[in-house]
């Protein structure tokens, strides 16, 4: 009855060779080429552009937080100017009124006064 039907014969060149080589191929050329999103503005924008410093805040502060001595102050301060630069740039650049009183607004003058010191 059901197990009498026959069926079809697979050799053993069709089932060793892969049949998606294409697309893997394809999908890891696209990871290599990703662009960012054309539309991404402020806290997203800033995420990704600095999320190496942050990586390595992140690792330093893990380290700290184990018992070992590590001093993470700088690489907070360079992961935090980056952040504060990349929010600052596209805030200006979408003509948002930046508050004197808010943390870029503070940042817009820390910069403004290192740029006058030197």
């Amino acid at each position: 009855m059901g197990s009498s039907q026959s069926r079809p014969e697979t050799t053993s060149e069709s089932s060793t060779t892969p049949t998606t080589t294409k697309n893997t191929t394809s999908s890891i050329n696209n990871k290599a080429k990703k662009q960012p999103p054309k539309n991404e503005t402020g806290y997203d924008k800033a995420t990704r552009i600095c999320r190496k410093k942050k990586k390595l805040y992140d690792a330093c502060y893990t380290a700290q937080l184990s018992d070992k001595e590590e001093n993470c102050e700088e690489l907070f301060e360079t992961y935090r100017n980056c952040f504060m630069r990349v929010m600052h740039k596209d805030m200006a650049k979408r003509g948002v009124k930046i508050s004197e009183n808010s943390m870029i607004g503070e940042y817009k003058e820390d910069v403004a006064d290192e740029d006058d010191n030197i």
